[in-house]
C-alpha cells in the first residue's frame, strides 16, 4: 500500500515518467490492419498536454476545448481508397467515450494535423442506459455529421459520424478520449471498402457446380465521350486583392460542372469568404456556419484554380473553410485557409 501511494504521488509530480503508452499523437500505437482492438486500460494525457487544445466540438464542454482527457492514440496509413468506419465500445457502458480523427500530412508530422471529424456528444451518467449520447460510438454508414458539439442538447444528437473516404497514401491519427474515468479501456473495430497495408484480398472461391452462360452477342462499345474544353492550362494565382495565393492540393474531376459545398469547420465566428475560380470571383460574401451551403460552378478550361479569399475575419484569425467538390460520380472534401498574409487555393482538373 505504502509503495502504491508513492507511486501515485511520483505521477501526479513528474507526469511525463509515468506518461500512459501512446497517449500521445508522437507515440501513438501504430495499425496496419482493419480489425479488432483491445484498449485494457486509459489514464493521463501523456508528455504533450497542448496538442488537442481549442478543438472546436469542445468548446461548450467543460474542458473549454481540450479534447484529451485519459486519451489514446491510434496511427495508420492507408493502402486503397475507400470508405473507412469504426465502431468504439467502453468496457465500462456507463463510460462517454469521445474521439476526434485528424488527417496528417505526408511526413506524418503530428504539428500538422487537420480535425476531419470530432465528436465531443456525451451525457449524464445516470442516462447512460437510455440516452442516445452514450454507449457505443465512432464513423457508421448512413450518418451524415462531420461533428458533434459537447453535451447532448440538439434533436438528432447521437454518438456516431459519418464514415470516411479516404485515398491511397494518405495518413491519419485518430485521438480517443475516455472523459469519465481514468482506468477502465475499450475496444475499437475497423470496418469500410478501404484497405490498410496488412489487409489480405480475400481468396476467390472455386465454384463447384459452375453454370454454363449462353453464348453472348458480341456488342462494340460506345465511343469515348470527348471532352470538348479547351486545354489551356491556367497558371496557379500567385496574388488575389495583394494577398499572395498559395496552391495547396489538386483534386480531379469528372465533369466541368461541379457542386461546391463549403462550411465551417472550427468555430463558428464570423467568418465570411468568397471564392475566386482563377481571377473572377464566382462565390460572393457568404457568411461560414456549420450548415453547408451549395453553390454550381462551370469552369470553361480544363484546369482552373478554385481560391478561398477572406473579405471578414470574425472573431479570429485565419478563416477555415471545409470545401466538398462533386461532379455527379464522386466527392472530394478538402480543407483550405484564407489570412491576411495568403489565401490557400486547390487545383481543380477536369480528367
Amino acid at each position: 500500500m505504502k509503495y502504491f501511494l508513492f507511486l501515485l504521488f511520483v505521477c501526479n509530480w513528474i507526469e511525463p515518467i509515468c506518461a500512459q503508452k501512446n497517449a500521445d499523437c508522437s507515440s501513438a500505437m501504430e495499425i496496419c490492419k482493419k480489425q479488432n482492438y483491445n484498449i485494457d486500460h486509459t489514464g493521463g494525457e501523456g508528455a504533450n498536454r497542448k496538442e488537442a487544445d481549442f478543438v472546436a466540438c469542445f468548446m461548450n464542454g467543460e474542458n473549454f476545448g481540450q479534447a484529451e482527457e485519459n486519451s489514446t492514440w491510434i496511427k495508420f496509413e492507408v493502402k486503397q481508397s475507400g470508405s473507412l468506419t469504426f465502431v468504439i465500445t467502453p468496457q465500462n457502458p456507463t463510460d462517454d467515450i469521445d474521439f476526434v480523427v485528424f488527417k496528417l500530412p505526408s511526413n506524418g508530422n503530428c504539428d500538422q494535423k487537420q480535425i476531419v471529424r470530432c465528436m465531443a456528444a456525451g451525457d449524464q451518467e445516470a442516462e447512460a442506459g437510455k440516452s442516445p449520447c452514450m454507449g457505443k460510438t465512432g464513423l457508421r454508414a448512413g450518418e451524415k455529421d462531420t461533428s458533434e458539439d459537447a453535451g447532448c442538447g440538439d434533436p438528432d444528437d447521437n454518438t456516431w459520424l459519418a464514415p470516411l473516404k479516404v485515398a491511397k497514401g494518405e495518413k491519419y491519427v485518430i485521438l480517443v478520449s475516455n472523459v469519465s474515468s481514468a482506468g477502465p479501456g475499450f475496444s475499437i473495430n475497423f470496418g469500410g471498402t478501404a484497405k490498410l497495408p496488412c489487409d489480405e484480398e480475400p481468396k476467390a472461391q472455386p465454384d463447384k457446380n459452375p453454370v454454363k452462360e449462353p453464348t453472348k452477342p458480341i456488342i462494340k462499345p460506345a465511343p469515348p465521350i470527348v471532352n470538348t474544353l479547351p486545354n489551356n492550362p491556367t497558371p496557379p494565382p500567385t496574388a488575389i486583392r495583394d494577398r499572395p495565393v498559395k496552391v495547396v492540393e489538386t483534386v480531379k474531376v469528372k465533369s466541368a460542372e461541379i457542386d461546391v459545398r463549403v462550411w465551417d469547420n472550427q468555430v463558428e465566428d464570423g467568418d465570411v469568404i468568397s471564392f475566386y475560380l482563377d481571377d473572377k470571383k464566382v462565390i460572393s460574401n457568404i457568411r461560414l456556419t456549420k450548415k453547408p451551403q451549395e453553390f454550381l460552378i462551370k469552369m470553361e478550361n480544363k484546369v482552373a484554380y478554385l481560391t478561398l479569399y477572406a473579405e471578414d475575419f470574425g472573431l479570429a484569425e485565419p478563416n477555415t473553410s471545409a470545401v466538398t467538390i462533386r461532379d455527379g460520380k464522386s466527392e472530394q472534401t478538402i480543407f483550405l485557409k484564407a489570412g491576411r498574409g495568403f489565401q490557400e487555393s486547390v487545383r481543380v482538373e477536369v480528367e
